[in-house]
């Protein structure tokens, strides 16, 4: 069909509009919308009435599901034989626990605890072994909740945020640390004329405070190895070893108690988890166990090793076999990703270390670890930084641009540095380190290179290990001399 030609259009303009049509008889004039009329009061007690008979079960059993379930009882012993022990002794909201090959596998619990259905004492002793399958970390233990909700109480980790940290967190792992409250008392006594500082006369520290205590000692978790636990409270006092050694304590002035704290979970969160003999009771009734294979504690004293074998052997403990070898009478570590090859005698508190070491490249990243642990190592993200246990010592570190003394922290504005290259590919140098009380000194080929003054030295049980160490780069150690000043 065409369009309308012009006349067409014209007259279609100059046409007269239609004329309204009449109103129909009977209409009503036109009204302006209203908005309807709400509910009456009536109307919203009945939906009010509707969405509680929908809502009465959740609601019920929040408000009223009482105490958790108990079906058994203290002293409480269990090796993990029997797989309808979780069913019958056990109880979890979540993750598919389960008994395999003798032990009780959590596979990736994603904090959902499997609660012990018996009520804990107020002193309370509890021990077990446990295993990690993967490099995650993240090991959890709640003690003192609720039988059904995480951190209800107290949630002791280890090897959390990365395999870098170990914590008892009170309700919340991610609270404020105790050094924070106790500065902010601090701050608080100060501005009132310097009269009690203490975390509860200044209100810091209250009943539902969350908090927690961090582990003074590197406990990073190493996949497949079996690790012993003992927590233990007596009064307010709570206190957590592994393997014998005391990892943290918290004194709570308001300690969990009585109906509603009075439950233990074993919990953690990504990685796959094997738990074993597990023993509950009382601190008197129940003495310290240690785990079944401790080897000999060596006294700290002069060593030597000139590497000129084909396998490292028992004097060493190696974190890291991928990354370590010998070759042509040195030792050779590649790719270790801060993972030390450990010397399991003891360093003297007061020694002289001495080696030579050399590179195949100009990267550098000559490092080794002075009066550390003996047996911590870095498992975390490689993006994230790294914490040790004692000194690090870096020649030509961040791709041989700087030289580092380090306590603990070698990324921290309190190290000892020194700028530019210093690493010449195939040069042998000679390292001596000497420490003397919170004095260590570092020679290089004869000459001073370093120093570092540590007004709180690192001293004890926990911080009298040498280790060899490194990142990325190959690097060969040879002719390790140690000797007490």
């Amino acid at each position: 069909m065409g369009q309308a030609s012009r006349k067409d259009k014209e007259k279609q303009v100059e046409s007269p509009a239609a004329a309204p049509l009449p109103p129909s008889a009977g209409a009503l004039p036109a009204e302006a919308w209203r908005k309807p009329a709400g509910l009456t009061r009536r109307g919203w007690a009945v939906l009010a009435g509707i969405i509680v008979f929908i809502q009465f079960p959740l609601i019920h059993y929040a408000l009223f599901r009482g105490q958790a379930d108990l079906t058994a009882t203290l002293p409480y012993a269990q090796s993990f034989n029997d797989p309808a022990v979780v069913a019958r002794d056990f109880f979890s909201t979540g993750a598919y626990w389960r008994v395999t090959g003798g032990e009780l596998l959590g596979p990736a619990p994603k904090n959902n605890p499997l609660w012990l259905q018996a009520a804990l004492p107020d002193d309370v002793a509890v021990e077990f072994d446990v295993r990690p399958e993967y490099p995650d970390g993240d090991i959890r233990v709640e003690l003192f909740g609720n039988g059904r909700d995480p951190a209800s109480g107290y949630v002791l980790v280890q090897g959390g945020w990365n395999n870098s940290l170990s914590v008892i967190a009170r309700r919340d792992i991610n609270a404020p640390n105790l050094d924070a409250l106790q500065r902010r008392a601090a701050r608080i006594a100060e501005r009132g004329g310097g009269q009690g500082a203490d975390l509860v006369a200044t209100g810091v520290f209250q009943k539902d405070t969350a908090m927690r205590v961090e582990s003074r000692v590197g406990t990073p978790v190493q996949s497949g190895r079996v690790y012993h636990w003992r927590i233990e409270r007596r009064g307010n006092v709570l206190k957590w070893a592994i393997d014998g050694t005391l990892v943290a304590e918290l004194d709570d002035p308001f300690p969990f108690k009585g109906k509603g704290h009075d439950r233990l979970g074993l919990s953690g969160w990504e990685s796959q988890l094997f738990f074993d003999n597990l023993r509950v009771g009382t601190p008197d009734s129940m003495p310290a166990t240690m785990a079944a294979k401790q080897e000999p504690a060596l006294p700290p004293g002069p060593s030597e090793d000139d590497f000129n074998r084909d396998t490292l052997g028992d004097a060493w403990n190696v974190t890291n076999p991928a990354g370590v070898k010998l070759e042509d009478g040195a030792l050779v570590v590649q790719g270790l990703g801060n993972r030390p090859v450990w010397l399991k005698k003891p360093l003297p508190q007061n020694a002289t270390i001495e080696f030579d070491a050399w590179s195949d490249t100009d990267a550098g990243d000559v490092k080794v670890e002075a009066w550390g642990d003996g047996r911590s190592f870095y498992a975390g993200d490689p993006r994230l930084q790294y914490t040790a246990t004692g000194y690090v010592f870096i020649f030509g570190g961040w791709r041989n641009t700087q030289s580092v003394i380090a306590r603990q922290h070698e990324h921290t504005n309190d190290r000892a540095v020194r700028d530019g290259a210093v690493v010449t590919p195939g040069q042998h140098y000679h390292f001596k380190i000497t420490r003397k009380d919170g004095l260590l000194s570092w020679e290089v080929d004869g000459k001073p290179f370093l120093s570092l003054q540590d007004a709180s030295p690192l001293s004890g049980p926990r911080n009298q290990y040498f280790g060899f160490s490194g990142w990325q780069s190959r690097v060969h150690f040879d002719n390790l001399k140690i000797q007490p000043l």
